[in-house]
């Protein structure tokens, strides 16, 4: 039986693949159980930015006939397909690369300068961390020990 990792990282290869040829992004995937009922939870965008909700049905219509093909999840579940918001999660160095100057929410596997928690702007990306500012401090956070970062919603 395949495992709720390996759904999610055949939804990112093989679904991403197919979101990426229609001209957009996969972001993030979510998969779980929520109230009882499984659901598999896609968050698309654009490359240059925004994504309409006739835009999100469209893709929500080709990503349900591949899934119907490939079947990887052995059980009933309901398809979500979004836009990755304001706050939209950063995963990959493309993500914080294009975000540079802007505020973003990490959460840490250890802590750094004393947290785990933290709001800094990121300043630069090199291969394997993300340069951020926090309270006029510049320093290093390896990607390896980003458990989750989300953009700060600056309004």
């Amino acid at each position: 039986m395949e495992t709720r990792e390996d759904i999610i990282s055949l939804v990112e290869k093989e679904i991403g693949k197919v979101i990426e040829n229609m001209g957009y992004e996969l972001v993030d995937v979510e998969y779980g159980k929520e109230r009882g009922i499984w659901v598999l939870r896609l968050f698309v965008d654009r490359a240059e930015g925004g994504i309409t909700l006739n835009e999100c049905e469209s893709i929500s219509h080709v990503v349900s006939l591949l899934l119907d093909e490939l079947d990887p999840i052995p059980h009933s579940y309901n398809l979500e397909v979004f836009s990755p918001g304001l706050d939209r999660v950063l995963k990959k160095p493309k993500d914080f690369a294009r975000y540079v100057g802007h505020k973003v929410q990490f959460r840490l596997k250890n802590p750094i300068k004393g947290s785990r928690n933290m709001k800094a702007t990121i300043r630069e990306v090199v291969s394997s961390a993300v340069i951020v500012e926090r309270e006029r401090e510049i320093f290093s956070i390896p990607f390896d020990n980003i458990l989750k970062a989300k953009l700060e919603v600056e309004l």
